[in-house]
Order: structure tokens, then C-alpha cells, then sequence
């Protein structure tokens, strides 16, 4: 008797998000995930922050978006924020500055898996001296 041959699956590889639909006004628009800045939650709702100084209400919350924005380029640094790390200038472990001298907190949580991950914070070498983090 034959045995059935199993092939085995292709793999599916997460692609990051490179855009992003949001309402606007009526009006389905997309935006590049390179301008936005940070995001911020508000309740049930999310505000995007653009680099060109422009800000978007979207009535979904930061878990969505920290969802599908995983593997790109954004941390979420606190419960109520995430951030774009290319826009990042400053990281200390109380706040991170941006390129726009906008401060955003850095919750204590947060602040350990940064300073645990190297990773992450390798980006940040020419910003961070590492004797500011405790």
C-alpha cells in the first residue's frame, strides 16, 4: 500500500506595512508609514502625528495598529504611544525626543525591553550613552 507523500508548506513571510488607509474625512486615504511620525492612543480611537505637522484621528486603537505595524519600523515605547524610530533624535529612559523636539514618555516597562534589546537600541548608539539608562 502506498503511503500518501506529504509536501511540506511553503513558508509565509510577514511583509512590513509600508502604507496605511485612514479616514479622512469621509475619504479612505493612504499614507506612507515613513511620514508618520508617532501615533498616540486616545481610548478607542488613535491619533497619527505626521512629520509635516499634520495630525489624524482613526477610530481604531493603538493594539490594532501596533498589530499591524509590527516588524516595521515603530516601538512602543508606552501604553499610550508609538513611535517611528527613524524620527527618533534623543532616547533617555524618561523620554524620547524627535526630530521635531516633541518629548513622549517612556514608561518604566518599556524603558527595560529597550535597554534589554539591543537590537533596538543599537540604532540608537550615536544617540544614547549608555550610562544615562539605570
Amino acid at each position: 500500500m502506498l503511503q500518501p507523500q506529504l509536501l511540506p508548506l511553503p513558508l509565509v513571510e510577514k511583509k512590513s506595512v509600508h502604507r496605511l488607509c485612514l479616514h479622512v474625512g469621509g475619504i479612505v486615504r493612504m499614507m506612507d508609514t515613513q511620514n508618520i511620525m508617532y501615533l498616540q492612543s486616545e481610548v478607542n480611537y488613535t491619533r497619527f502625528f505626521t512629520k509635516d505637522g499634520k495630525a489624524y484621528l482613526e477610530a481604531k486603537t493603538l493594539k490594532h495598529f501596533n498589530g499591524v505595524l509590527e516588524g516595521s519600523d515603530f516601538i512602543r515605547i508606552h501604553k499610550s504611544f508609538l513611535v517611528n524610530k527613524n524620527f527618533i533624535v534623543e532616547m533617555t529612559p524618561e523620554f524620547v525626543e524627535l526630530r521635531n523636539g516633541v518629548q513622549l514618555p517612556v514608561s518604566r516597562r518599556k524603558r527595560r525591553v529597550l535597554k534589554k534589546n539591543r537590537a533596538i537600541t543599537s540604532v540608537f548608539s550615536s544617540f544614547i550613552k549608555m550610562d544615562k539608562w539605570y
